[in-house]
């Protein structure tokens, strides 16, 4: 048995909807809430930059995977770079420590020098 008692009746007018989520009517403006935290944006969208330093430093690491995945492949191979590693001097393994730190910063200033080429290129802004 329904409840008919006009008590109970929403308050409002006939027509309008309730919230879902408190049950409350709807106002009587037809036009939704807009939020002043978006706003469309007037200028048009350009092409997003390429990331070099992200395409470089990706080209980097598959090449050092591949090469890991080549000596891996083998046992004779796995052999002969732990033979080539136990037979490194000291001031050879500096030497080779060196020269990877220094391809780290090769890298690491060319892809400066490229983002500083890109931050100085004035693009029009419609």
């Amino acid at each position: 048995m329904t409840d008919q008692n006009p008590q109970n009746a929403p308050q409002g007018p006939a027509n309008s909807e309730t919230s879902p989520l408190t049950g409350a009517p709807f106002a009587a403006s037809t036009t939704p809430p807009t939020s002043p935290a978006y706003a469309a944006p007037v200028t048009a969208a350009a092409d997003a930059p390429v990331r070099w330093g992200g395409v470089v430093w990706g080209l980097l690491l598959t090449l050092f995977a591949g090469v890991t995945l080549y000596v891996l492949a083998s046992s004779e191979r796995v052999r002969e770079v732990g033979d080539w590693l136990a037979s490194l001097t000291p001031g050879s393994a500096w030497a080779l420590g060196a020269a990877v730190i220094g391809l780290v910063i090769v890298v690491s200033a060319l892809l400066g020098g490229i983002r500083a080429s890109q931050r100085r290129r004035v693009r029009p802004r419609i």
